[in-house]
């Protein structure tokens, strides 16, 4: 697949000594018990996996052996770390990072020596009107780059020396339909025109947010639900990530973008109706515009201008349907 794994530890109620043992067992190329179990299992060379989370969503009460604060968690992450790191100092951890500012100081301040990523998570409530929910993808390029500039101001105030950055490891839209325990969901393009403004905000955060994944995949918030029968649905959100991830490249270009705006009255500011993001592969000779027009009802004329790159020919891919509120189902499939 070419996808490099990421495992979390157990720092609930796991202890740092059996972390420890999963990045022996995943890691180590010594004759330690678990490289040796490893090996009796068939896998003779160490999987060598380098990035590693220490504990999920530690803050939250529905979690087994939440911490009560942040300094609680930065005293385990860093036992943790150092177990962990003992079996293989090479490996990148990620802690356990939220949106309350009091929380993450008190990480960086008492283990950002320990940790390389903090992680954040972010989900918006789907049941918003149109306008609204697209506007949060820019919301959350915003929280995103505050908390990093709050990282960077902490780790100055301490001295702290690591480098670190954000891992946006959780965030999709949640509607009010996907309750407990299936979390099901069939989302529309509405939530295909939010979804493609988080991956450019991303694009624009790249160097403060190098990790982000997705939650979830398969019938969970899903990009893609299946039926008993075998059959299965592609939401519009799924073409998104097809599009994008079939069309990478190797550096972020700047953008400028002129466009019309309009008011968000929930957040309180105004969204341009046009957002792009651009890249580049390495030989310089193919460079991808990802444009996501936002208008729910007019065509829109838009003219891209490059500066230092004269292409040759051009193709165009896109993602569509006759109303915002277009969802694919088993029985007709709207927008793709």
């Amino acid at each position: 697949m070419g996808a490099e794994p990421w495992i979390v530890v157990n720092a609930g109620n796991g202890t740092p000594e059996e972390a420890a043992h999963w990045v022996e067992y995943c890691n180590s190329n010594r004759n330690t018990y678990y490289a040796q179990l490893r090996r009796k299992y068939g896998h003779v060379e160490p999987h060598r996996v380098k990035i590693w989370g220490i504990g999920n969503e530690l803050y939250g009460r529905w979690q087994i052996g939440f911490c009560i604060d942040g300094f609680e968690c930065a005293r385990r992450t860093v036992e943790f770390a150092n177990e962990m790191r003992a079996v293989d100092p090479e490996i990148k951890l990620i802690a356990v990072g939220c949106e309350d500012p009091e929380w993450n100081i008190a990480m960086v301040k008492n283990a950002g020596e320990y940790f390389d990523y903090l992680s954040i998570h972010i989900y918006v409530g789907g049941d918003k009107p149109y306008r609204e929910l697209i506007a949060y993808s820019l919301d959350i390029e915003r929280r995103l780059r505050s908390i990093y500039e709050l990282i960077q101001t902490v780790k100055r105030k301490y001295n702290i020396k690591r480098e670190i950055k954000l891992a946006f490891d959780e965030w999709n839209v949640w509607y009010s339909e996907a309750k407990p325990p299936l979390l099901r969901q069939v989302t529309s393009i509405k939530d295909a025109v939010f979804t493609a403004g988080v991956l450019n905000s991303l694009y624009r955060l790249c160097n403060e947010v190098p990790i982000a994944a997705f939650a979830q995949t398969v019938n969970v918030i899903p990009l893609i639900v299946t039926s008993e029968d075998g059959r299965m649905v592609l939401t519009p959100q799924y073409f998104v990530f097809k599009l994008y991830g079939e069309n990478v490249g190797d550096y972020v270009l700047p953008t400028f973008v002129d466009s019309q705006l309009y008011k968000s009255s929930e957040l309180n500011c105004y969204v341009p109706f046009i957002d792009l993001s651009a890249i580049i592969k390495e030989n310089g000779k193919i460079l991808h515009s990802y444009v996501v027009s936002r208008h729910e009802t007019e065509h829109t004329y838009i003219q891209i201008t490059f500066r230092g790159f004269k292409p040759s020919r051009a193709f165009m891919e896109t993602i569509a349907g006759e109303r915002v509120e277009d969802k694919n189902t088993l029985e007709k499939s709207q927008c793709r």
